[in-house]
């Protein structure tokens, strides 16, 4: 009856407003709760259905309670870095445990509680326990796998991944909350850490009114110099210069060209004819000196070509003095030419064996003839035979040769040098000429030096391009004897460089008594007492590789096979105090350099190689390789308007002897490279090298990487990105705070703790990069205060109180009306 019906209409609105009440006294006692959502109750009417249109039959009120979890609460500024506030949609992602992918425990949830403090383990928690969940950011090891993961923070390329418990990488999948993609931000694990260099970043304007440099000329222009710090993975601090060098209009390299050999830049001086001048090689495979030509010898000097006549036969083998060969000339009767020369052109005989290039008898008469510098036109009235060995020339009047003169003739038939062999007694008379054998010098002796020296501490460093083609590779040996006792200690030890599968075996001898072998192709011989330092090992060590004798089996009877044939390119090898530099050139092949056979003796003993294992394994090899050069065309190619048409460098890749891991493409298969990435702009944009008007100017220089630092601090960026800041000032990205959006987060389901877990009515969870695509921006030294106004909740406490009043009043009337009924029946 509807008497009854009034009866619990009234208790359903005691119950609602008890609800009601309830509510209100959660938000009053969590007014100062940070990141507390007001909690509101709503009502709605219970109706019972009507069966008669004369009698109502009363239903009641239900409560319906609803967390306002989307409202925004204001944001108040504290002053712990570590308390974060979200200024917009989204939450935090927390867990339980700190470790559930180990433990196998814990539960994520989701909160706006930002109150995070550090734990006795080092892990972020906030006030209710929750550890803060989100991505460990390392620099990018360029891997395939990495590229989904990467993004750029201040310039620099770092990838959302860590190392798992087998040493590997594991690449976070950003869209997937679970043990393995998301961690626990650990602030003790940050201290004391290094990170190495993955890239580089440099802008500059390389002049266009530059001239092509021309190492000839002092000051010239077309070469500019910047200096580049990079970091290794033990976070020790390295040096090297990036030249720039104009090769031709509107193309650069990364080159310079010294005289690496200190080589007489002059040419000769001529010189009809010398006979105290001695030609030596330094270096020979037995460590001795060679002389290649005695004293003796009636030579001549050309200036005009870099010419050294001598007679037929003077160079015992056509390769005595191959192409690349750097002698010393000491004793010459015209001092100026005692010095050192690189050969440019081999062994070559004027006529034999080239038989029908010399001067012919039908052009006597207008003959060019250089003798002793000076450069004349001759009448002979006949020329026999020059075109063979041995010939005449017929002349009406004496030109002052004498026997032993050195002499260039040539007319239309042909050219060649000659000996003056025998002189005429009276005139008209022949001289007697025999062909004479030459070299050719380098007049211009400026070694090509393509690519970048390998700073101290690492064994090699290849220049690439960005598709792995090597632009240039140079290497260092460095030696350490600082005594006597010390180059004594290199007795028997041994060094190995391989060319296309044959070996030159280098064997160190303090003794004086051994001699080259099958097993020791080219000995350093050591017994000197004055060998005292790594400068004289070097020394010792740069002669004997850069004679192109010691790599051929014809001239180098001990090898099982040519390494390399004489004549052909080899790597520059100079000594630079203790160091060696091995610097590859254009032609050259791929040069395999073992040292681990020096042990202490070499630093690059402890060069460092990754394995082809998975996981790969950095290990002490003490091997390195001076690659060929695949990559010939210039760095910088520049189009008219001063922007790059084509770059050519793109990757550095380091040998490292020095403890530190290696910068080079993993051998595994896996795709992972530590190489650096160097970028010098885009193609058609002037985001990085230009060739404008005006002078050298570096617009920026930018690399990453980080030397050994304590930890002081982190600071927290609007995108969720946690810097690790270092008493060093070196601030180091370490950690992202992703954001959890939700499209109904009042479906949401709250926990103790001032958390909330996903449910039906929530939908699932998105994650996004905060302050991206419709995500809260993460406000550091923040927390977000809660929702609830105390004016309000007063206000409503109070109509509440009435509005239970009243249903209690309904429940006090219907009983009284239900006792009037008792009482008709009494």
């Amino acid at each position: 009856m509807s008497l009854y019906g009034a009866l619990f209409s009234g208790v359903s609105g005691l119950a609602s407003q008890s609800s009601a009440m309830g509510a209100i006294s959660d938000n009053i006692t969590n007014v100062n709760t940070t990141g507390y959502k007001g909690a509101q109750v709503a009502f709605q009417t219970l109706v019972t259905k009507q069966v008669s249109i004369t009698e109502y039959s009363p239903g009641g009120v239900q409560s319906k309670p609803r967390a306002a979890i989307d409202v925004q609460g204001l944001l108040q500024a504290t002053s712990n870095s570590t308390d974060i506030a979200l200024s917009g949609q989204g939450m935090f992602v927390v867990n339980t445990d700190s470790d559930p992918a180990t433990s196998g425990n814990g539960m994520f949830a989701y909160t706006r509680a930002g109150s995070f403090k550090t734990d006795k383990q080092g892990y972020l928690t906030n006030t209710s326990g929750f550890y803060l969940q989100g991505w460990p950011l390392t620099p990018t090891n360029n891997n395939a796998l990495a590229k989904p993961t990467e993004t750029t923070i201040d310039g620099n390329t770092y990838m959302k991944a860590y190392k798992d418990s087998t040493g590997n990488f594991h690449y976070v999948n950003q869209n997937i909350i679970n043990p393995q993609e998301m961690k626990s931000l650990n602030l003790k694990t940050i201290g004391g850490t290094a990170d190495q260099t993955t890239q580089i970043k440099m802008g500059a304007n390389l002049p266009s009114g530059d001239s092509v440099f021309n190492p000839a000329t002092t000051g010239s222009s077309g070469l500019h110099e910047t200096s580049v710090l990079i970091y290794d993975s033990l976070g020790d601090t390295h040096n090297f210069n990036v030249d720039w060098a104009k090769t031709n209009a509107n193309q650069w390299d990364v080159q310079t060209q010294t005289n690496l050999f200190g080589a007489n830049q002059n040419g000769f001086t001529d010189a009809v004819q010398d006979a105290t001048a001695v030609v030596s090689v330094l270096g020979s495979a037995s460590g001795a000196t060679t002389t290649a030509i005695a004293a003796g010898v009636k030579m001549g000097f050309f200036n005009s070509g870099g010419v050294l006549a001598m007679p037929t036969g003077t160079l015992a083998a056509a390769n005595a003095l191959p192409v690349g060969s750097v002698f010393q000339i000491s004793g010459a009767t015209t001092s100026a030419n005692n010095g050192t020369y690189v050969v440019k052109t081999g062994l070559t005989t004027s006529a034999a064996p080239n038989a029908g290039t010399g001067p012919t008898n039908a052009a006597a008469a207008n003959t060019t003839v250089v003798r002793n510098g000076t450069t004349s036109t001759v009448t002979f009235t006949a020329i026999t035979n020059l075109t063979a060995t041995t010939g005449t020339a017929t002349v009406a009047a004496t030109l002052g040769w004498a026997v032993g003169d050195s002499v260039y003739l040539s007319n239309a038939g042909g050219s060649g040098y000659y000996t003056v062999t025998a002189v005429p007694g009276a005139f008209p008379g022949a001289y007697s000429l025999t062909s004479a054998d030459t070299i050719n010098i380098d007049t211009a002796p400026f070694e090509v030096q393509r690519g970048l020296q390998p700073p101290a501490g690492s064994a090699s460093l290849d220049v690439l391009d960005s598709a792995g083609l090597v632009y240039g590779s140079q290497g260092r040996l460095d030696f350490t004897a600082s005594s006597r006792a010390d180059v004594l200690a290199m007795n028997g030890k041994t060094m190995t460089m391989t060319v296309n599968g044959n070996s030159l075996k280098v064997y160190f001898d303090t003794t004086g008594a051994v001699a080259p072998s099958a097993t020791k192709n080219v000995v350093i011989n050591l017994s000197n007492a004055a060998y005292k330092s790594g400068s004289d090992v070097a020394t010792l060590v740069a002669n004997a590789l850069r004679n192109p004798r010691n790599w051929d089996s014809t001239t180098n009877a001990v090898l099982p096979a040519n390494v390399v044939t004489a004549g052909n390119t080899l790597p520059l090898f100079v000594a630079t105090g203790g160091e060696v530099q091995m610097i590859q050139q254009s032609g050259g092949s791929s040069v395999s350099v073992d040292v681990s056979g020096l042990g202490s003796s070499c630093t690059q003993s402890q060069a460092r190689q990754w394995s082809s294992a998975i996981p790969s394994v950095d290990t002490i090899t003490g091997t390195f390789t001076i690659n060929q050069i695949t990559q010939t065309n210039p760095a910088i190619t520049f189009n008219g308007d001063g922007t790059p048409k084509s770059i050519n460098v793109g990757k550095i890749g380091l040998i490292w002897a020095n403890g530190a891991q290696s910068m080079m493409q993993i051998p595994n298969g896996t795709g992972a490279d530590t190489r650096i990435n160097w970028f010098v702009g885009n193609a058609s944009q002037a985001d990085g090298m230009t060739q404008l008007g005006g002078t050298y100017q570096l617009s920026y220089m930018t690399q990453n990487g980080a030397k050994f630092g304590n930890f002081s601090g982190v600071s927290i960026g609007t995108d969720g990105v946690v810097t690790a800041l270092f008493d060093n000032g070196v601030r180091r990205p370490v950690f992202q705070i992703p954001v959890a959006t939700f499209t109904n987060p009042n479906g949401l389901e709250s926990l103790t703790g001032n958390s909330f877990i996903e449910t039906n009515t929530s939908g699932t969870y998105t994650l996004r990069v905060a302050n991206n695509a419709g995500a809260g921006s993460v406000a550091s030294a923040s927390l977000e205060a809660s929702t609830v106004d105390i004016g309000t909740e007063f206000t409503t406490m109070i109509v509440t109180q009435r509005a239970y009043s009243a249903a209690a009043k309904i429940i006090t009337t219907a009983d009284q009306m239900l006792d009037e009924l008792v009482q008709i029946k009494r």
